[in-house]
C-alpha cells in the first residue's frame, strides 16, 4: 500500500490533511482512494491533478475511484465538487454527499489500496465522524478524531470517550490524522494517553 499525503501549503486556506490510497503493483483489484478532499480553495484540485499525474495508478484506471469523508466540515469536503467532475468517484460518507453517494453503516468494510478495510463511525469530534481501519497493516485515517490530548482541562461528550475506548481497542500502529504530521511511532500508545486524560477530565451528557 502507499500512502500519499496531499496538503497545498497556502497560508491563506484552512485545509485538512488528503490522503491518496494507492496499491502497491496497480493490479486490477485495487481500489484508488482519496481520504478528504480538502477545502474548496480554488488552488486545490490543480494541486492534487498535478501530484496525481506523477505517479502510475494501474492501466485503464482512474486516479481517484473512491472518496472517503470523515466527516462533513468544510476543510474535509470542499474540494470535492471538483474531483466528482474530473473522475465521477463513488463518495462514502456517513451523511450524504456527492453524485455517486455510498452511506456507511459501521464497520462497513470497504477495500482501499490492495488492503481490506473498515469504515468505523465514530462521534464526537462530529456526529457524523468516522475512522477508516487497516487491520493488516494497522493503519488508521482519523480525520479530525484524534488529536494530542494533553491535559485534564477540557471537556468531552461521553460519545467522544467511547470512541476513543473503542479505537483504544485497536491494534493501531500508524495513525494519519486530518491535521499534522502522521505518527508512526507508538500509535496506539498516543491513543490510550489521550484516552487516560479523557478519562480525568470532564465528562458531559
Amino acid at each position: 500500500m502507499r500512502v500519499i499525503p496531499l496538503h497545498l501549503d497556502d497560508p491563506s486556506d484552512y485545509s485538512c490533511v488528503c490522503y491518496w490510497v494507492l496499491g502497491e503493483n496497480n493490479t486490477a483489484t485495487d481500489r484508488n482512494t482519496l481520504i478528504d478532499t480538502g477545502s474548496s480553495h480554488p488552488d486545490n484540485l490543480a494541486y492534487f491533478l498535478r501530484e496525481m499525474a506523477r505517479l502510475p495508478k494501474g492501466i485503464g484506471k482512474r486516479s481517484v475511484e473512491q472518496v472517503v469523508l470523515t466527516h462533513g466540515h468544510f476543510d474535509h469536503v470542499g474540494g470535492l465538487e471538483g474531483l466528482d467532475r474530473q473522475f465521477g468517484p463513488d463518495t462514502y460518507a456517513w451523511l450524504p454527499a456527492g453524485r455517486r453517494h455510498r452511506p456507511i453503516r459501521d464497520r462497513l468494510p470497504l477495500r482501499v489500496g490492495d488492503q481490506d478495510g473498515l469504515l468505523l463511525h465514530t462521534p464526537g469530534h462530529s456526529e457524523d465522524s468516522v475512522c477508516l481501519f487497516l487491520p493488516e497493516s494497522g493503519t488508521l485515517f482519523s480525520g479530525d478524531t484524534l488529536y494530542r490530548i494533553t491535559d485534564h482541562l477540557g471537556a468531552y461528550p461521553k460519545a467522544y470517550v467511547a470512541t476513543l475506548e473503542r479505537l483504544a481497542g485497536l491494534e493501531v500502529r500508524t495513525i494519519y490524522p486530518g491535521h499534522g504530521h502522521p505518527i508512526a511511532d507508538h500509535a496506539g500508545a498516543f491513543i490510550r494517553t489521550c484516552l487516560d486524560n479523557v478519562h480525568q477530565s470532564l465528562i458531559q451528557d
